[in-house]
């Protein structure tokens, strides 16, 4: 698999119709800044900033790396925050763990361990392109109800590449170029995500929701009893979104090269698996085992002591390992070297991952999605089936122009103080917390809004083909849920979410 440094393009570039686009993106945050709408001027320029970004990553008439700079291209022209927080907003604590996953996976595509593994998924899921993108979105989806969207993003859209790269996307540039290496991406990014509040290990928004939620009913809310009321929900949405990639979003071939045979084959052919391989291997399962009982065993290593035994450090941990290891297979070479790192780790990912963390925080910062939270504010008290509409609604939209986390800690304090009285209940505000919490969770359309997007996009995955049937995919989302709450809160008015779990 090769993943130089190569960002796409636009296939316009240099006409007008690319100049034309160039120049939308700040004309774009003029028009934001300059409306009150938008709220203080500070929040004005956190929407500004989003309109821009959004905008160019979808159009691309300049290279994706310069899209990631807009903050602190406004930031040198207009101190809207300390340029030193600007800078600080591009740092995540998983960082570790992209670095760290993307050098491992490095070292599967320089010792064959990534083409195995593709060839392995390739011969049970064939070469139809739609199969294999519900395969890998169904697959992450269920991945995603007891791991963050982030960790199976970094974990799985590496496979997926490798998978791509064996049926000739070989490049950053095939995968954004092509409709179908983009829709394989995706579906891993909106399957990590998809089950982000299906239970309390789902991602951020679930820990941020559990944490408010616990605090305002004054107990504990255990596993299972989450886990029964969002569980329902969740598959229901993986179930229509799944058929929503299947039969709308259309790639430009049905077949990928190679069938199942031809796989087998190939795989039949590769022999035994390799002692590099078998380091990889056992090392990264280790770490993902560390990772899914950590529920276990997190109460026994507290203190500054055991931080590393975290699995976002121990990913770089293990793969600066690997440059010490020395292969059997190739005299004088270790396992992860200089040169792999050249020839395999995918640079675009340390460009776009954390840009797209920074445009949720700067949002947050700035006050814009205060603002929009506010313009909920009219449409709560409105009866039944238009609260629950308003607040799944602006769950859904606030997790797409923010990220997903960062909307829980706007949304869910909300639905706290406005549905404290609800129906005279003395926990009003408890099936309004699972509404907006299930609504999180259908952030789809822009790279920011999860961890799991920012890595596909580093991948290869097209913003514009994101962004066009993400909001499709949400809106969809949205419906369901809509209707299965009103049925379930407004209609049959059911104790089961209106009161608070036991």
């Amino acid at each position: 698999m090769t993943d130089q440094a190569v960002i796409v393009d636009s296939p316009k570039e240099g006409n007008l119709f690319d100049a034309l686009n160039l120049l939308i993106g700040p004309i774009l945050f003029f028009v934001a800044i300059s409306l009150p709408v938008f709220g203080p001027p500070q929040a004005r320029i956190g929407f500004g900033i989003l309109f821009w970004m959004v905008y160019w990553w979808v159009t691309t008439p300049v290279d994706i790396k310069i899209t990631c700079l807009v903050p602190l291209i406004v930031v040198a022209f207009y101190p809207y925050m300390p340029i030193q927080k600007v800078m600080e907003a591009y740092v995540h604590k998983h960082a570790f763990l992209i670095i760290g996953a993307s050098m491992v996976t490095a070292a599967w595509a320089r010792w064959g361990f990534a083409k195995r593994l593709s060839l392995m998924f390739l011969s049970r899921a064939g070469n139809s392109v739609q199969v294999q993108t519900v395969s890998w979105f169904i697959f992450c989806a269920l991945l995603s109800f007891v791991m963050g969207n982030t960790p199976v993003g970094a974990v799985l859209a590496p496979i997926a590449t490798a998978a791509l790269a064996y049926s000739g996307f070989k490049t950053f540039e095939d995968r954004y170029s092509s409709a179908a290496a983009s829709n394989v991406l995706i579906a891993i990014a909106w399957g990590a995500s998809i089950g982000g509040m299906a239970t309390p290990l789902g991602g951020g928004q679930a820990v941020v929701t559990l944490g408010l939620f616990e605090k305002y009913i004054g107990h504990e809310i255990f596993f299972t009893d989450w886990a029964a009321r969002m569980v329902p929900i969740s598959l229901l949405i993986v179930g229509t979104t799944a058929a929503y990639m299947y039969y709308f979003m259309k790639p430009e071939v049905e077949t990928f090269e190679g069938n199942k045979d031809y796989y087998k084959s190939e795989l039949k052919n590769m022999g035994p698996i390799s002692f590099e391989e078998i380091v990889i291997c056992v090392g990264f399962l280790l770490i993902m085992l560390l990772a899914i009982t950590r529920p276990l065993y997190v109460d026994m290593i507290k203190g500054p002591y055991f931080k590393w035994l975290h699995f976002s450090p121990l990913f770089f941990i293990f793969a600066c390992l690997l440059f010490v290891i020395p292969s059997r297979s190739s005299k004088g070479e270790t396992i992860l070297s200089g040169k792999t790192m050249a020839e395999h780790f995918p640079i675009a990912i340390v460009f776009i991952w954390p840009a797209a963390v920074a445009l949720g925080r700067i949002l947050n910062k700035t006050g814009a999605s205060d603002v929009f939270a506010g313009w909920l504010q009219p449409y709560l008290s409105s009866g039944d089936a238009t609260a629950i509409a308003a607040v799944g609604f602006g769950a859904t939209a606030l997790s797409q122009m923010t990220s997903d986390t960062a909307a829980a800690g706007v949304m869910i304090p909300l639905v706290i103080e406005a549905f404290k009285d609800w129906h005279g209940l003395e926990y009003g505000s408890v099936a309004f917390i699972w509404i907006a919490g299930a609504a999180l969770s259908w952030s789809f359309a822009v790279a920011s809004a999860t961890g799991a997007q920012g890595i596909v996009a580093g991948y290869g995955a097209n913003l514009g083909r994101m962004f066009l049937f993400g909001l499709g995919a949400a809106a969809l989302s949205l419906a369901v849920t809509l209707i299965y709450f009103i049925i379930a809160v407004g209609v049959l008015q059911l104790d089961f979410y209106i009161l608070p779990p036991s």
